[in-house]
């Protein structure tokens, strides 16, 4: 159905995705809050059911958004004339006229790094999984060559477009370009548990909250994809025996748990150094305190 769209109408249907996407996100922290609450304090009540039943209906529909985006991603990369790979791109741009002449503060400029955060993360994820999908469909070396040229103008694109804006905004505003780090400083501690001492939280937990970053629906989706892609493998015969696709996907799965844990360990010692590093660490503590209110 997608692509047998024009490109204007692919190109809104993307925007009106990105629109509903960032509000699935806000409410999305609602409802996971809604349900470790209910799962913490009264696990038998009714409620529990209500909030189950809540998380289930918004990671379906947020899925499907994520999906539509993604499969417009791919038949953007896939149209041969590339109009609507450089409708997308251009969108990036037009972001910046919507935000640079706004009044905004420290806080509120940290809402726009952390949803830049979570757009860069989601955007990566979408074009890993498009040549994914593309290499599985028996692309030949040049192709996928010329796929991650494509992944690289868009990256870089959205990359120059975030640098553009916040450079704008800090200008306008007259806020100094030290505020970053500070931020920095927010998420270390978020990632250490620094500041959040008697709150049954874990670490991780609140990072995801504080950025909001949908992640019950990218898992869907991703997982969702990995499967098509390893349908057309097994179609096209470059994955000739199950039980090599088995023992493949068990040593996928370990070399990625083990790049996880080696992650987190990474980031919790480098927020560790950072904290202690810090030259006005009471400073920026109050600050997450407002921004926990």
């Amino acid at each position: 159905w997608i692509r047998g769209q024009s490109m204007v109408k692919l190109y809104v249907l993307i925007a009106i995705v990105e629109v509903f996407d960032r509000l699935m996100c806000s409410l999305g922290q609602d409802c996971l809050d809604s349900l470790y609450w209910n799962t913490t304090r009264r696990p038998k009540s009714s409620r529990m059911a209500i909030s189950i039943a809540v998380v289930l209906m918004y990671t379906t529909v947020h899925s499907c958004l994520l999906f539509i985006h993604v499969a417009t991603l791919n038949v953007a990369m896939n149209s041969a004339d590339q109009a609507l790979l450089t409708l997308l791109i251009s969108g990036n741009f037009a972001e910046i006229k919507s935000t640079v002449f706004k009044k905004y503060n420290k806080p509120n400029l940290f809402k726009i790094t952390a949803s830049d955060i979570c757009e860069r993360f989601k955007l990566a994820l979408f074009l890993s999984l498009v040549l994914i999908l593309n290499i599985s469909q028996g692309m030949d070396p040049p192709m996928v060559w010329s796929y991650i040229q494509m992944c690289g103008v868009v990256w870089c694109a959205e990359w120059l477009a975030d640098w553009i804006k916040h450079s704008f905004i800090t200008k306008f505003n007259f806020i100094h370009s030290s505020i970053y780090p500070e931020y920095a400083l927010l998420l270390a501690g978020d990632v250490t548990g620094f500041g959040h001492e008697g709150v049954n939280m874990d670490h991780s937990h609140a990072v995801v909250r504080r950025i909001g970053l949908a992640q019950l629906p990218l898992v869907c989706v991703m997982g969702r994809y990995v499967k098509e892609a390893i349908k057309y493998a097994s179609d096209s015969d470059m994955i000739p025996l199950n039980w090599k696709l088995g023992v493949g996907l068990f040593v996928i799965w370990a070399i990625v748990l083990a790049w996880k844990m080696s992650l987190g360990s990474f980031l919790h010692r480098i927020s560790r150094a950072k904290l202690k590093a810090a030259p006005a660490l009471s400073k920026s503590t109050s600050f997450a305190s407002k921004k926990n209110k």
